[in-house]
C-alpha cells in the first residue's frame, strides 16, 4: 500500500464520481481506476460499490475510510512540521501572469519577492487568464496572477487584489476624445480593438454592447496592451481597457474618456486547491507576501 493509494481512495470518496475526482488529483480516470483495483487487491475486500455514474462505499469502505483519513493526516502534518525549518535558501517557484500583469503593479511584487529570497529560482510565464487556470489546475505552475470573471470550472483559491472600472481609450484627435464620458450606445459605429483576454471577460464586454443596443465590430485582437498603442494614435479605432492600465497607457497622442455604464474587470492571485492537505509552503509565502505588499501599497 502507499501513500498516493490514500489519497486517491480519499478523492474518489470525497466525489463520489471516478471521473471528478481524477480532476481534483491531476491523473486520467483510467489510472485512478487501476489504482483503487489495486488497493482493493492489496486490501482483499471491495471498498466502492459502483453505479454507472457514481460510487458508494461498502461497510469495509466506511471502516477503511477513519483510518486513511488519519494516516493522510498525519503524514502530511510531519511533512510540514519538518518543512517549517527551512529558511526558503532553495528551491524553484513558478508563476503565471497575465500578459499586462506589470501595468497594474504585479510585476514590481514579483521583483521585491525574488530580492528577498534570491535562492529561491523563480520562473515567470505570461499568458492569458485561460492558459493560466488550466496550468494552475495541472499543477504546472504554483500560482498565478489572473482576471475575472472566470469559470467555476476550476478548482482553485482565488484572492481579489484589485477592480478596475472600464474605460475608453482613443487617439487624441478622435471627435470624442475631448468628452467627459460616453455612453457605449455612442460607440455604435465604431470600429474596436480588443486586447485578448479570458472569453468571459470578453463576453462580458460584448453583453454591455448588446445591452446599448449594437454589436461592436471588432477589426483587430492583439496579445499585449503596447502593441495596441500604435493602432489607437492612428486613430483605427478604439479600445476598452481597465482604467489602471489605461493610466499607464496612454500618451500625448491618446486620451481616456470615462463610460456611463458601470463596467468592471478585477484582477487577483490564484493558487490550485490543496483538498487533502495545505499549499506548498512557497506557495503560501508568496501568497503572504503578494498581499502584505498590497495592503502597504498607497491606494
Amino acid at each position: 500500500m502507499e501513500i498516493h493509494q490514500l489519497e486517491y481512495f480519499l478523492a474518489v470518496e470525497k466525489y463520489k464520481n471516478f471521473s471528478a475526482a481524477s480532476l481534483e488529483i491531476s491523473i486520467s480516470q483510467s489510472t485512478l481506476s487501476q489504482q483503487i483495483k489495486k488497493l482493493e487487491e492489496e486490501l482483499g475486500v471491495k471498498l466502492f460499490v459502483r453505479h454507472p455514474r457514481s460510487v458508494r462505499l461498502t461497510p469495509a469502505g466506511e471502516e477503511f475510510l477513519v483510518h486513511a483519513r488519519t494516516i493522510v493526516a498525519e503524514i502530511k502534518q510531519s511533512l510540514e512540521t519538518v518543512q517549517k525549518y527551512t529558511n526558503f535558501d532553495k528551491g524553484n517557484f513558478k508563476i503565471g501572469a497575465f500578459p499586462h500583469a506589470e501595468y497594474l503593479g504585479l510585476s514590481k511584487i514579483i521583483i521585491d519577492f525574488i530580492r528577498c529570497y534570491p535562492g529561491i529560482h523563480v520562473e515567470v510565464h505570461s499568458a492569458s487568464t485561460d492558459d493560466l487556470l488550466k496550468e494552475l489546475r495541472e499543477k504546472k505552475i504554483q500560482a498565478a496572477f489572473i482576471n475575472s470573471p472566470f469559470t467555476g470550472d476550476y478548482d482553485i483559491d482565488f484572492k481579489p487584489l484589485m477592480s478596475d472600472r472600464v474605460v475608453m481609450v482613443v487617439s487624441a484627435s478622435h471627435p470624442l476624445a475631448k468628452e467627459e464620458s460616453v455612453d457605449l450606445h455612442d460607440l455604435s459605429q465604431e470600429n474596436f480593438l480588443m486586447v485578448k483576454t479570458s472569453p468571459w471577460l470578453r463576453n462580458a464586454l460584448l453583453h454591455v454592447c448588446s445591452e446599448a443596443g449594437f454589436q461592436p465590430k471588432i477589426i483587430l485582437d492583439c496579445s499585449h496592451v503596447e502593441t495596441m498603442r500604435g493602432f489607437l494614435e492612428e486613430g483605427l479605432g478604439v479600445t476598452l481597457l481597465g482604467s489602471r492600465v489605461a493610466q499607464r497607457f496612454v500618451n500625448s497622442k491618446t486620451s481616456i474618456v470615462p463610460i456611463k455604464q458601470v463596467l468592471e474587470r478585477h484582477s487577483g492571485l490564484a493558487i490550485p486547491k490543496y483538498p487533502f492537505s495545505k499549499p506548498p509552503l512557497a506557495t503560501n509565502l508568496f501568497r503572504k507576501f503578494t498581499l502584505d505588499a498590497l495592503s502597504k501599497a498607497p491606494k
